[in-house]
């Protein structure tokens, strides 16, 4: 078994047929190595944009590409044809699904079809390396933070450029690569539900009469002691998080209880976090609760 990481850049650009704004792919890069991880391969491709017709000052500057780069580059149909072809059966990956999450957006764009032809296995490498790392779940890992947790040179690699960043994933993929546990994270395109729970959006649930909330799940234990706390105020809705003042009948300690609910494709992920008790004079930015199943 093959695999091939893949990265692409894309100019986010308004599109007057969907009257609204789109990212559209400018460059397809990737890497193919087989079951020992040893490079077979590099596929580059630049994609001469058809929806906006100048790529952003933004995109320039982080890439370095142009709009005379891009001027006798492919259509996108072209390199995804061409990709389908090079790719074959390997097992596709890439870095957190943002570029999975775009390719299917210029795909339903351009051909109808939100499925991607060449997609058959799938594995987000930035999950896979975050569980490995035993990186902070409540945060999301860069490629830049893997490549310095793991010791790794970015100097070599043209970040921001799509072949380079596919590299840099690769190096991040050999130090990390365990086949027993990669293998829990293989997903099958084909199978029911794999194109629903991608192209889920996450939702922040601000109401507490929403029928999947538990009102079990609104209750905090004293950081300080452990006993059940009791809520002495009123919850408030703040920074899409509903808070509230808590006191501990046990040892008497106050404070302020967070909770955020998310509805995710497969239920409702709990964000609990205990701060200090602030007053409306000092009364701060929180911080990102912590997450609980």
């Amino acid at each position: 078994m093959n695999f091939v990481i893949l990265d692409l850049e894309w100019n986010g650009t308004y599109c007057k047929r969907l009257k609204s704004f789109m990212n559209e792919i400018i460059e397809f890069g990737a890497v193919k190595v087989d079951k020992d991880l040893n490079v077979i391969d590099t596929f580059e491709a630049l994609v001469r944009p058809q929806v906006g017709k100048k790529i952003s000052g933004k995109i320039k500057t982080l890439t370095s590409i142009t709009n005379e780069d891009l001027k006798d580059g492919m259509q996108f149909m072209q390199a995804v044809s061409k990709f389908k072809k090079w790719c074959g059966d390997a097992v596709l990956m890439t870095w957190g699904t943002s570029d999975i999450l775009v390719l299917t957006e210029n795909c339903k764009y351009f051909s109808g079809n939100e499925r991607i032809p060449f997609l058959k296995w799938y594995v987000d490498l930035q999950s896979y390396c975050e569980k490995i790392l035993d990186y902070d779940r409540t945060k999301q890992m860069g490629l830049s933070t893997a490549a310095q947790l793991l010791n790794i040179d970015e100097e070599k690699y043209d970040h921001h450029r799509a072949l380079g960043d596919s590299l840099l994933s690769l190096k991040c993929f050999q130090k990390l690569y365990d086949k027993q546990k990669f293998s829990t994270f293989l997903k099958d395109a084909g199978k029911k539900g794999f194109y629903d729970k991608l192209l889920f959006k996450t939702v922040i649930i601000c109401d507490l009469e929403h029928p999947l909330i538990k009102q079990s799940s609104m209750n905090f234990n004293c950081d300080h002691c452990g006993h059940r706390a009791h809520r002495i105020s009123e919850w408030v809705l703040k920074n899409k998080a509903y808070r509230a003042v808590f006191i501990c009948h046990h040892c008497k300690h106050k404070f302020c209880g967070r909770i955020q609910f998310k509805l995710k494709y497969e239920g409702i992920v709990i964000k609990k976090a205990i701060l200090p008790v602030y007053t409306d004079k000092d009364d701060k930015e929180d911080e990102e609760p912590q997450e609980e199943s």
